[in-house]
């Protein structure tokens, strides 16, 4: 259809007429969207958010809406429609209020927006969240303190929050780094968060106190919570301090066998069960456990070798800690037991009379030495004999005679307290003629008179029988008795001298027991009972000179039998001691003992050995002299030893008649102090 030209005309007029009132339309809605303001401002002390909206007009506007969102996913948590009136709205100013408890105690960042008509405006952020990023957990304290420091840390700026709202409190839990945080324990009970900043200490064994890495947390808590918030997080170590393991050794301990152990420094997070000392060998093997008790702050135990099986070696000790959970852990520390033997310092000094002085110095066994030895071999096969040390000034020695030239091992051996023989040290030395000392025949003065003496190896020699090569029954001899001393002298003629100056041998005798009686032969009776002084010959009185047993009758009208006796004057004779019966074992041990002291009736005893001597060698006519005598000088060859019987033994251990075997046996058992071979080799005396 067409349209008539007037007609566009106005057309055009109504459509830009229409445009303009549009676009002043539009213009007045954006003028009042842009008058309507809003901000939002958050007080974390108190858990509340205020938000303020302007440029509102109750005459136009009746209700706006508040929005409150997450600000991580943006969910709504709150849209509350607000109804505006003079009343709530001054000035165009309308101001509210969003509390924790209206976000339902969710603690996180919001966003606070202002819906007016199709506005949305943001009016900023509500802070209810938590500033975990700020805050820090600190442990302090050693790994052996029972109780650590825990703090935390913010980086809060002053005045500054770390968590909204009131009530807020904190506890730590603790779990072993190596097992799941569901095992988690609590440390003390809750602390008030009234700050940026929280310190405080507790004991740690209330999360349990097993040996290693601990992981703990802070967590946040509120009553109005579901749940509590971790906010931070460590670690710490629980360890034991090992302190100083230490084995001590004394005297006394000594005495007693034993060592002790001792642990002092030791300090644990829990309470100690037990502390024991497991002790290995050298080869590692635990031979031992010995249990502690506590001293003061120490942990002590002794031990004795016996526990050790007296073993002596060097011992390793290591201490291991109970507590109260029956957990338990080695520590670090460790001792040494040095339970071996010490060898000393083994010195021989050759001396130029046929004799070496041994010492040994400085050696040790564990327990104490018992007795030291020294054995000495010749050409290091040969063994010479055994020498007992003497103990003076803790020096072991020895004076041993060199029996003859060559070379010698010398072997030191210590005896522990126990028994055990321990080879402590050996040295070798060489004897050469010029060591020997003396030998051969030698005139030497003794007491104000020369005699003739004949050495070996610078040993004078006390039975000249073998060396002079004496025939039985035949020869030039004279007899001497110091009866104060008790010893008989035999002196042969020395052709060289014309005198009676070859001590041949000596023997020690009993005299008769009344030695205050200086007498000759002249008050001799029946019931006396000392030995007559004066010059003698074997037979003065014309009697029979020997018996090989002979019955004497006793002041109490027994009769005894005595062996290879030989007169001298009266009821007086050399003989062996007498007997109770003809048998070789009817001495009495008692009488036995006491030769070499006043005990007879008038007789002089001797020994079977020494009486046969007698009875063979000396012939009749033999001068003999009886004098007083002095007990400080007993002759040149001196007093020589006797031997102790024990109540047990009715034999004279000289005598030839009495087996070897016999003899070897009872002196081994310490039944006798010695004994003659039938050789007449003399046996420990």
């Amino acid at each position: 259809m067409r349209v008539k030209k007037s007609s566009n005309w106005k057309y055009v007029v109504m459509m830009m007429l229409a445009m303009v009132l549009s676009c002043s339309a539009m213009t007045a809605v954006t003028q009042a969207a842009t008058t309507h303001t809003a901000s939002a401002t958050t007080d974390r002390k108190d858990g509340v958010c205020t938000y303020t909206v302007k440029g509102l007009d109750p005459s136009r506007e009746s209700e706006f809406t508040m929005e409150l969102r997450r600000s991580d996913n943006k969910q709504t948590m709150i849209k509350k429609q607000i109804r505006i009136s003079e009343d709530n709205c001054v000035n165009g100013t309308y101001e509210g209020n969003i509390t924790l408890a209206d976000a339902k105690y969710i603690c996180t960042s919001y966003s606070v927006h202002i819906l007016v008509g199709t506005e949305d405006i943001k009016a900023g952020v509500c802070d209810f969240s938590i500033h975990r990023s700020r805050m820090r957990m600190l442990i302090t304290g050693k790994s052996t303190d029972s109780a650590r420091t825990f703090q935390l840390v913010s980086t809060e700026p002053e005045g500054g929050v770390l968590a909204p709202g009131s009530g807020n409190k904190v506890k730590v839990y603790a779990w072993q780094k190596n097992k799941s945080e569901s095992t988690a324990k609590e440390i003390g009970g809750a602390k008030n968060l009234a700050g940026s900043s929280l310190k405080w200490t507790e004991k740690i064994s209330k999360a349990g106190s097993a040996y290693g890495t601990w992981c703990a947390k802070i967590v946040l808590e509120n009553e109005n919570w579901s749940q509590g918030i971790t906010v931070a997080q460590s670690e710490y170590k629980v360890e034991p301090l090992s302190g100083t393991l230490t084995v001590q050794k004394s005297a006394s301990l000594e005495k007693k066998k034993s060592f002790k152990i001792v642990l002092s420094g030791f300090q644990s997070v829990s309470d100690v069960k037990q502390i024991s000392f497991p002790i290995y060998n050298s080869a590692g093997k635990k031979v031992y456990t010995a249990k502690a008790s506590k001293s003061g702050k120490k942990y002590v135990a002794t031990v004795k070798l016996k526990k050790l099986k007296n073993k002596l070696g060097l011992y390793t000790v290591k201490a291991v800690y109970k507590n109260t959970g029956n957990v338990s852990r080695m520590l670090t520390c460790t001792a040494l037991a040095d339970e071996r033997a010490k060898g000393g310092k083994f010195k021989i000094k050759v001396r130029k009379d046929a004799s070496s002085k041994f010492t040994l110095s400085g050696a040790y066994l564990p327990g104490n030495i018992k007795k030291v030895t020294f054995v000495v071999y010749k050409n290091g096969k040969k063994k010479q004999d055994t020498y007992k040390a003497v103990l003076a000034s803790k020096k072991y020695s020895a004076v041993v005679k060199s029996k003859s030239t060559g070379k010698y091992v010398a072997y030191a051996y210590g005896y522990t307290a126990w028994g055990k023989k321990i080879l402590l040290n050996k040295k070798s030395y060489s004897i050469g003629k010029k060591h020997m000392g003396k030998q051969g025949w030698r005139y030497e003065k003794y007491n104000g008179k020369t005699y003739k003496f004949y050495y070996i190896n610078n040993e004078r020699q006390t039975n000249l029988t073998k060396i002079l090569k004496l025939k039985k029954g035949s020869g030039r001899y004279t007899i001497e008795l110091n009866r104060a001393a008790g010893v008989v002298t035999v002196y042969m003629y020395d052709t060289k001298t014309k005198s009676y100056d070859i001590p041949v041998q000596a023997f020690s005798v009993s005299v008769g027991r009344d030695v205050s009686t200086n007498a000759g032969p002249g008050a001799l009776a029946l019931h006396s009972s000392y030995t007559p002084l004066g010059n003698f010959s074997v037979c003065s009185n014309g009697q029979a000179v020997r018996y090989t047993l002979k019955p004497m009758h006793e002041p109490d009208g027994s009769t005894v039998y005595a062996r290879w006796a030989v007169h001298i004057v009266g009821n007086v004779y050399f003989h062996a001691i007498a007997v109770g019966g003809q048998s070789h074992y009817s001495l009495n041990p008692n009488t036995y003992n006491r030769l070499g002291s006043p005990a007879s009736a008038g007789c002089i005893r001797m020994t079977v050995a020494d009486a046969k001597w007698l009875y063979d060698y000396v012939p009749t006519g033999t001068p003999i002299k009886i004098k007083q005598g002095n007990s400080k000088k007993p002759g040149p060859l001196g007093k020589p030893a006797t031997i102790k019987v024990t109540g047990s033994i009715h034999y004279d251990p000289t005598d030839p008649q009495v087996p070897n075997s016999r003899k070897k046996a009872d002196y081994k058992a310490n039944r006798i102090s010695g004994y003659m071979t039938k050789s007449g080799k003399k046996v420990g005396y």
